[in-house]
């Protein structure tokens, strides 16, 4: 099920009295929607409508808050709305569940492991820092795949820049990349010493072009490398990571 993070706080949309409503004060109404047999089962809305008169100046303020699992057990988004005033913080909704009665792994059990990351990921992007490196290059290699990538994960040993080998067919001729995952915290730089290593590396073996990706900050110096390769080389940042992951766990939410 789901509930309130937070308590409420409400601001008059006449004479600006603030309100505050606690979280345990709201009740809410579940509805079920089932999206067949092409979807992942039923979609549930947790949802409060409901009203507070202003105790200032009798104003009269409405609003509605809802929160989606889908599927069951998973959080897929949240929205409101109010009329006559204003949140203070747009409310935020949270899946809450028992260990008794619910595994975290049954929200997604149609899907591998790292499939069950992307999707957690897409609705939390902080937990990329939380994964281990070998999982980010996992995490990698499957976004990869879903963009119509031919890919191999290489073996957990030096590799230099080899983490995965990736292949494209244009007009029917294979275009290889190797592609380097860094896995660095926000405060971690990729300096010029990697992208050089990496160009060094696709050099020798005659690659097509080489991919470095990285949730660290790229110096200018890497960048400016990087950028003389013009075609032969580039990098996907954390942005970019992200809008990969958006796109793989929409495709397995389908749509």
């Amino acid at each position: 099920m789901m509930e309130l993070l937070e308590d409420v706080f409400i601001r008059c949309g006449r004479c600006g009295k603030v309100t505050g409503i606690h979280k345990e004060d709201f009740d809410f109404e579940s509805y079920v929607y089932d999206h067949g047999e092409n979807g992942m089962g039923e979609e549930i809305e947790y949802r409060h409508e409901g009203g507070i008169e202003c105790g200032n100046c009798g104003n009269e303020i409405s609003f509605r808050i809802s929160g989606y699992e889908y599927p069951v057990g998973a959080f897929n988004y949240e929205d409101c709305e109010i009329a006559g005033g204003r949140f203070e913080e747009e409310p935020h909704m949270g899946v809450i569940y028992s260990r008794d009665d619910f595994d975290p792994e049954d929200a997604y059990p149609e899907y591998t492991r790292v499939e069950h990351m992307i999707m957690e990921i897409a609705q939390d992007p902080e937990l990329i820092y939380n994964i281990s490196p070998r999982e980010f290059e996992e995490v990698i290699e499957r976004v990869l795949k879903d963009q119509g990538f031919e890919t191999k994960l290489t073996q957990q040993t030096r590799d230099d820049g080899r983490d995965i080998i990736a292949t494209k067919y244009e007009m029917g001729k294979p275009v290889v990349f190797y592609i380097e995952c860094k896995r660095y915290g926000r405060q971690n730089s990729v300096g010029v010493s990697i992208v050089r290593s990496l160009y060094g590396v696709q050099s020798a073996d005659r690659i097509n072009k080489a991919i470095l990706v990285t949730t660290g900050h790229v110096t200018r110096g890497a960048r400016r490398f990087v950028e003389k390769q013009n075609t032969m080389m580039s990098i996907i940042d954390v942005d970019e990571i992200h809008d990969l992951i958006q796109r793989s766990a929409r495709k397995y939410r389908g749509y």
